[in-house]
This record gives structure tokens, C-alpha cells and sequence, in this order.
């Protein structure tokens, strides 16, 4: 795909109707290598898929799923969740907080394997936070992901879409604890 080919994405809140192609995408060896794949975290998936009428064993549940999709084909998943300065979060991350609006953590992955390196990463992250922004949330003006040291190509993905790299960190906690991670901001108007 040429970098002047934009095609339009089509975002919404998985559901069960994604339940298959999300647990498909999560079979692929590119998006096992980076995201989390624990049995916690499919848990959770699926508790959201079903409507959270369920304790989630992932994170309390703090997160929302959302599929991209072009031409009513879904494409990719992305996770966010909003973050409070009282939150449990890595003391490095509390300076690059909203200070006037809310902050969203971020993550992405393009499940199906159609999709991978057509250049659609840095489109579809600009979609979503604009997206969220203008269909969501106009007070959430500050978006934060966190990709592994050794995941560059992500780190790229993200600097073409509007991120910032303003720290690395350690991860203390969760499936990725005690790898090295880039801090990347993004601050929408």
C-alpha cells in the first residue's frame, strides 16, 4: 500500500461477533511475539466481549477492546484503557499525564497477517486516536503506549504516528515484567 493510499477505517468496541478473528490473530506468531497472550488476558477478552458481567482476573477489567476494520474487513485490535494519576502506574509515566483532560494507555496490533507491513500502523493509530478524541471523548487529549525495547519496528510505528519517546522503563508487574520499555506520548489539541 503507497503512502498516499488512506483508506478509510472503520472502528468499534469488539464484540461477539469478533470473538473468532480475535483469538485467530492472537494464534499468529507476530502478534504472540509482542502482545500478551496469557490465559488471564484471553479471559478478559472474552469477559468484554460478553458485556463485563463477569470479575475480570485481567487488570480488574480496566480495559476496552476495540477492532479496526477497512472495507468490513477486520483488520486489527487495539486496547485502551484510561489512566489516573492515582492509578498503580510507573512513577515515570505520572509527568506525562493529561494535565487539563484525560489520558488513554494504548495498545495495537494488526491480527491478520494480510494486513502486516502494507504500511497501515501509523494510518490506523492516527484514525484511532482521532477517532476516540471526536467520537468518544473530547476531554481525552493525551494517549501513552509502552512497546518493548526489542519490538523497534513498533517504536517506529508509533514515532510515524504522532508519538513521542520521552522515557524507558522497566516493567515491574505483568506478562512483559522485567523487560526494558519505551515511554511514547502522543498529545492531541
Amino acid at each position: 500500500m503507497q503512502d498516499k493510499e488512506k483508506p478509510t477505517v472503520y472502528f468499534e468496541k469488539a464484540n461477539l461477533s469478533h470473538e473468532s478473528c480475535i483469538f485467530s490473530w492472537l494464534a499468529n506468531h507476530h502478534v504472540q511475539e509482542f502482545w500478551d497472550n496469557s490465559e488471564d488476558h484471553r479471559k478478559d477478552i472474552l469477559i468484554f466481549i460478553n458485556g463485563r458481567k463477569e470479575p475480570s482476573p485481567y487488570a480488574n477489567g480496566i480495559f476496552d477492546y476495540w477492532i479496526g476494520s477497512i472495507d468490513n474487513h477486520p483488520y486489527c485490535l487495539l486496547m485502551t484503557s484510561e489512566i489516573m494519576p492515582t492509578d498503580s502506574i510507573p512513577e515515570i509515566w505520572k509527568p506525562h499525564l493529561s494535565k487539563k483532560g484525560k489520558t488513554f494507555s494504548l495498545d495495537f496490533a494488526i491480527g491478520d497477517e494480510n494486513y502486516v507491513g502494507k504500511g497501515l500502523g501509523p494510518h490506523t493509530l492516527i484514525s484511532f486516536t482521532g477517532f476516540i478524541q471526536t467520537k468518544i471523548d473530547s476531554s481525552i487529549d493525551t494517549f501513552i503506549i509502552d512497546p518493548a525495547a526489542n519490538n523497534p519496528r513498533a517504536k517506529h510505528v508509533y514515532e510515524k504516528a504522532g508519538f513521542e519517546a520521552v522515557a524507558e522503563f522497566i516493567r515491574d508487574i505483568g506478562f512483559f515484567k522485567g523487560l526494558n520499555h519505551f515511554l511514547m506520548v502522543k498529545k492531541l489539541a
